[in-house]
């Protein structure tokens, strides 16, 4: 049985598991980030995160033992196209068969016109641009190809295709357009071609699913970052081993902790994780992991940092903060007629049309992004996470997590656990809305929901799209007998957003697993929406 998997546009076969290294072998690592670039790269906007990427991960990989001198550490200017392959091929050298090899690459991504061989359906290759040309996926493929003695990880936090959209702001993202034909002389020597490389050796860890969805910095202690590259970094730091605390990193565990933590950080996007098995990659050397801990009962929750622009926040507002710079997490918008738009610190729309001394307005907002801060923290890695699917539209197409819903449009809901054995099998279901209303989904008396399920998934009925537009956040938890007292809770609450510790201390009375997705809507007429 073989799986498959898209990776900068490339579907790679991946054949049954029959190679595993041992992960007492030496790991080696090569870190490439880059903000600033040549004039030869063809990128005309920096990024502002890549460095702060780069260096992160330097020091957790250094931290569990990795093999990493620093001329392996290639920033900026160091990191030419010539640079980043010579490293690479000198790290290879220097490995013996069965040592684990870590590649990370923080940046721009892009796309040119299909080189030899022509094995794009688009006509598109897709690239890293790195500080002075790009390096096509072809050429990674037969890099990665011609190493196959070696345990593989390569993680790649940018854009890796075309077709990005903006929802809202201009924001800071890594994708740099498409670049004109590189002159350079490729490494490629004998790719098959889409669908025929067999790399059962590569891990590979993307920063979205879908090749045409955005890839934005965020910001973290006051530093802005790639949310992949920030929680992979957590993830070395033992965060990702709390199910089974054997010092080892397997692939399901980079998959569970990155999908839910980056999601829940920055609701556009996905990062993908493939093959998809228990296989282990990294070992945490010298790393001493903790038993996992309950998610926290009591909060000790930041106020929501906000930034006002073209105006000043409406008097008696609650539980938040004026940011400076771009260490925010809300930004209220003034325009003309007094209107206020609100958006997130990565440019996407989160609410419309509020009114500017509205104290109300804005308070419901507030709230609904302090809750929920608190319900992520809510994820526990001891349980299998939650498994929120949308289709669209009357055929159920799929639908991008980045992708931007019009008014009228029909949306299909499934909720599951990863995994059904795990025994959370009591839904509670409730979406809040970008102005912050609750709109309480699951289980209605009136609607004679069941208190528990006896299959998965579960569908939604079709849920069309209407106002009020922008940022909406499905939240699913599944428990392991009915939060009762949670369930009333959000029913008599409705439109109003409940007290986060009020909610958190209800959900420890089970054993509950909390998952988020957020989607992005428009009214018809707005520019953009289709």
């Amino acid at each position: 049985m073989s799986s498959k998997v898209t990776f900068f546009g490339i579907t790679l076969a991946f054949a049954g598991l029959s190679y595993h290294a041992t992960l007492l072998a030496t790991q080696h690592a090569l870190v490439v980030g880059i903000n600033q670039y040549s004039a030869s790269s063809g990128v005309t906007q920096s990024l502002k995160g890549a460095v702060n990427d780069a260096t992160l991960i330097r020091d957790r990989l250094r931290d569990i033992q990795v093999q990493l001198p620093e001329e392996r550490v290639l920033l900026d200017e160091r990191a030419t196209r010539a640079g980043v392959i010579q490293a690479w091929k000198q790290m290879v050298k220097g490995a013996n068969p069965g040592d684990t090899l870590i590649f990370t690459y923080a940046g721009h991504g892009s796309q040119i016109n299909d080189k030899d061989p022509l094995d794009e359906q688009d006509g598109k290759d897709e690239t890293l641009v790195l500080y002075d040309a790009v390096i096509i996926d072809d050429e990674l493929i037969q890099l990665f190809s011609d190493a196959k003695p070696f345990n593989i990880v390569f993680v790649a936090d940018s854009c890796h295709s075309g077709g990005l959209k903006s929802k809202g702001e201009s924001k800071m993202c890594r994708y740099a357009g498409e670049i004109s034909s590189a002159d350079q002389q490729t490494i490629v020597t004998n790719t098959n071609g889409d669908g025929k490389e067999q790399l059962t050796h590569v891990t590979f860890i993307t920063a979205q699913q879908s090749d045409a969805s955005p890839v934005c910095e965020i910001t973290e202690m006051d530093r802005p970052h790639g949310a992949l590259s920030w929680f992979f970094a957590k993830a070395l730091q033992g965060e990702a081993d709390a199910k089974n605390r054997n010092q080892e990193l397997e692939r399901f565990e980079l998959e569970d902790y990155l999908k839910q933590n980056v999601s829940q950080r920055n609701g556009v996007q996905l990062p993908e994780v493939r093959p998809s098995d228990n296989r282990p990659v990294i070992a945490l050397l010298g790393k001493k992991v903790t038993p996992p801990s309950l998610p926290p009962v009591s909060l000790n929750l930041p106020e929501v940092a906000i930034r006002v622009k073209n105006g000043s926040a409406p008097p008696g507002l609650k539980r938040y903060r004026l940011a400076q710079g771009n260490n925010f997490d809300l930004r209220f918008v003034v325009k003309a007629g007094e209107q206020v738009d609100v958006f997130y610190n990565t440019g996407d729309r989160v609410a419309v049309s509020l009114e500017s001394q509205n104290a109300t307005q804005w308070q419901r907002v507030i709230d609904k992004e302090l809750l929920l801060q608190a319900l992520a923290t809510q994820f526990d890695m001891r349980l299998t996470p939650v498994r929120i699917h949308l289709t669209k539209g009357g055929y159920q197409q799929p639908a991008r997590i980045d992708e931007l819903h019009p008014e009228g449009e029909l949306l299909n809901f499934s909720v599951s656990p990863k995994d059904q054995r795990g025994g959370l099998n009591a839904l509670t279901l409730f979406n809040l809305a970008g102005n912050g209303e609750l709109q309480f989904l699951y289980p209605l008396d009136r609607l004679n929901h069941s208190a528990t399920l006896a299959r998965f998934p579960y569908s939604l009925k079709p849920l069309e799209i209407m106002a009020p537009f922008g940022g909406d956040h499905l939240v699913a938890i599944l428990c392991d007998q009915p939060p009762r007292e949670l369930q009333k809770l959000l029913e008599t609450q409705q439109s109003s957003i409940p007290e986060p510790g009020q909610v958190i201390a209800m959900l420890h009375q089970q054993r509950c697993q909390v998952g988020q997705y957020a989607f992005f809507s428009c009214g018809k007429g707005e520019e953009g929406c289709n």
